[in-house]
């Protein structure tokens, strides 16, 4: 299982919307903080981002399920157009014990260990 975390950048008044749509999909463990756009003005024009309002939206998923969020994004959220969101993803190549990874990845966090005493 591949894990990536994904961050989606959209306008604040989008962010309840996105992160529930995320959620359907099976984005796991994510959180929200809100942003003020710093970037020049010719560099919020290149990266299509219009408001400088915005929530920096994060969470974990599991790369089979990528294809699925993209679509959404783009289908249900209009990506595609300029000043509608950036979202992109980075690899997490460790995590820190198998509860860790059950957390991140969707599970409960209760290993085999913890369920029967050991």
């Amino acid at each position: 299982m591949k894990l990536k975390l994904l961050f989606v950048i959209v306008d604040r008044n989008r962010a309840e919307k996105v992160i529930t749509s995320l959620g359907a999909l099976g984005v796991s463990y994510s959180d929200a903080m809100l942003g003020v756009g710093t970037a020049p003005s010719t560099l919020s024009e290149l990266l299509g981002v219009g408001e400088t309002e915005k929530a920096v939206i994060m969470g974990t998923v599991t790369e089979d399920r990528l294809d699925m969020i993209w679509e959404c994004l783009r289908i249900e959220y209009g990506f595609e157009q300029r000043g509608t969101g950036i979202a992109f993803t980075i690899p997490i190549s460790s995590v820190g014990g198998p509860a860790t990874l059950m957390i991140l990845s969707g599970g409960s966090g209760e290993t085999k260990e913890k369920k029967y005493g050991i």
